[in-house]
């Protein structure tokens, strides 16, 4: 059973999310931690200086990417932590989420959300719309980054 707090007002799910579940942000730690385990920075110095020549950058974004979890689900923000206008569009017109709203599919926030997540904001939004929230979480396919891309 999915949780209905985790449908974000764009009509992500959070629990899709490498930023929610922190499987990204957890590789990233093990992979950095290994590396300094084995002190690669001596072999990205002495046997690869041309390859690896940026090896600190990547260390760096390593150290970046590794902060990337999510704090908190963005219902659960307060108003001060976001300036997505999205969540608050909903949150002025009462919405539980953009299905509710009628011009959902031609709205110009949800737009943000394309370059990420191509059309899957609508798509999930249409589903939701069609079948109820709890129903969607439950038994729909659920997109994250569009249906052009192999999930």
């Amino acid at each position: 059973m999915g949780n209905k707090k985790l449908l974000a007002y764009c009509g992500l799910y959070c629990s899709d999310c490498a930023g929610y579940s922190g499987e990204i942000v957890e590789a990233a730690k093990i992979f950095k931690n290994k590396l300094t385990k084995y002190k690669f920075e001596r072999t990205a110095k002495y046997l690869f200086s041309k390859p690896l020549k940026d090896y600190n950058k990547f260390i760096k974004m390593l150290d970046f990417i590794s902060d990337l979890k999510c704090s908190t689900i963005c219902r659960d923000r307060k108003e001060e932590e976001t300036t997505c206008t999205i969540r608050k569009c909903c949150i002025e017109k009462e919405y539980y989420a953009c299905h509710e709203c009628s011009d959902f599919e031609k709205c110009d926030k949800l737009q943000t959300m394309v370059g990420l997540h191509r059309d899957s904001c609508v798509k999930n939004l249409r589903a939701i719309k069609e079948m109820g929230v709890e129903k969607w979480i439950t038994e729909a396919k659920r997109y994250w980054f569009g249906s052009d891309v192999d999930e």
